[in-house]
């Protein structure tokens, strides 16, 4: 190989680009990786509560917000009063809910409903306890946010006397106990039972 041949040779490698260290190849890499993760868990997210908002739990009962009469005629009816569709007298269990239903919502709508209903099937029959579910973005439910002072979705048990609300009380536990249903029914019953006992 002739001097100059050596010499073009030499040339041509100093003009050839130095490739891209392996560092900066592993940071894009890893980048890339962290980046599509944190999109994919988001689109998870969003999904997960599009089909939370538009599930349909069977078997629970529908919101109130209509005024229901009782018929006299109608033997075993529990008298209500006209204006609000609870008893005259006794306890109703509330589920305050908005319009928006997110899994945990419903889950605490389920869950509390199935307490309710099997432990206290006898004082439902008897006119004692009323299961009522409340959407209070209704307008003509949104003054119960401020008549049980709610910040978010709620389970209360209010006592009614001759129809009209008295003592209450805010189950503000169903939030913490959301991932334990047998210590979420037995605080739903326990907190129920204690306020059916107690006196006015």
């Amino acid at each position: 190989m002739t001097y100059q041949s050596q010499k073009k040779a030499h040339q041509s490698q100093k003009k050839a680009p130095k490739p891209a260290p392996f560092n900066g190849r592993a940071r894009t890499v890893l980048r890339f990786v962290l980046l599509a993760f944190l999109v994919t868990a988001v689109v998870a997210l969003l999904v997960h509560e599009v089909r939370g908002r538009t599930t349909q739990t069977p078997g629970t009962p529908t919101t109130v917000s209509t005024p229901s009469t009782p018929s006299p005629s109608d033997s075993g009816v529990i008298p209500t009063t006209v204006d609000t569709g609870v008893p005259a007298n006794g306890v109703v269990a509330y589920y305050f809910h908005t319009t928006a239903r997110c899994t945990s919502c419903l889950t605490i709508e389920k869950w509390t409903a199935e307490a309710i209903q099997t432990a206290f099937a006898t004082q439902i029959t008897d006119g004692m306890l009323t299961w009522r579910v409340v959407d209070v973005e209704d307008a003509a439910n949104t003054h119960f946010i401020e008549d049980y002072q709610l910040v978010s979705k709620s389970v209360v048990l209010v006592r009614y006397t001759n129809g009209k609300p008295g003592k209450w009380e805010n189950l503000q536990k169903v939030w913490q106990l959301l991932g334990d249903q047998t210590a979420f029914q037995d605080y739903i019953k326990s907190s129920t039972s204690s306020f059916l006992e107690a006196q006015e």
